[in-house]
């Protein structure tokens, strides 16, 4: 046998020996490729549904969305929540956890929330007697915000950290 006919051979018995990994690892890329796409495709619907939900939310009242928070606060575990009178000195609910008692402040924007929201709601908590402090939005925080609620241990909850909370209620 001549030699190119020998390597001709040996490729084509190599090719078809090899084939079946290539199959396999043809069929896992497409799997890889399918579950991201799914993946993606799953992100995009669920960020629609959830505006559509929140879209009675933005459209509540301040008062009407401090109950709405209040309603959110007690299917996660807090006790003993209450709204503050209308001049609330930055401090809108107050819950307890834990054996913590929590200043909240609810804020129901179109826009960044700022860090007055925060300045507010810490500087309630003394009047209040409440051990740590918690702003709630539908809307999303400002960096400063940010910066200050961490130099001040003051939780944040943003909109999307709101939808995890729990099911979105519809009015």
């Amino acid at each position: 046998m001549r030699r190119s006919n020998l390597s001709f051979v040996l490729i084509t018995v190599l090719t078809i020996y090899y084939w079946e990994y290539v199959k396999y690892i043809l069929m896992a890329i497409f799997i890889i490729i399918t579950l991201r796409l799914l993946s993606k495709l799953y992100k995009i619907i669920r960020h629609f549904f959830i505006n559509i939900k929140f879209t009675n939310i933005d459209r509540m009242d301040g008062l009407d969305f401090e109950k709405y928070i209040a309603s959110i606060l007690s299917k996660q575990g807090y006790s003993s929540i209450k709204l503050t009178e209308r001049f609330d000195y930055g401090v809108d609910i107050i819950a307890h956890k834990d054996g913590i008692r929590w200043g909240i402040q609810a804020k129901r924007y179109s826009g960044l929330v700022k860090a007055d929201a925060v300045r507010q709601v810490v500087a309630g908590l003394s009047i209040y007697k409440c051990d740590r402090a918690m702003v709630i939005t539908n809307s999303v925080f400002s960096s400063f915000a940010v910066r200050l609620a961490q130099s001040n241990q003051c939780v944040l909850i943003d909109r999307n950290q709101l939808a995890k909370m729990g099911t979105i209620l519809t009015k």
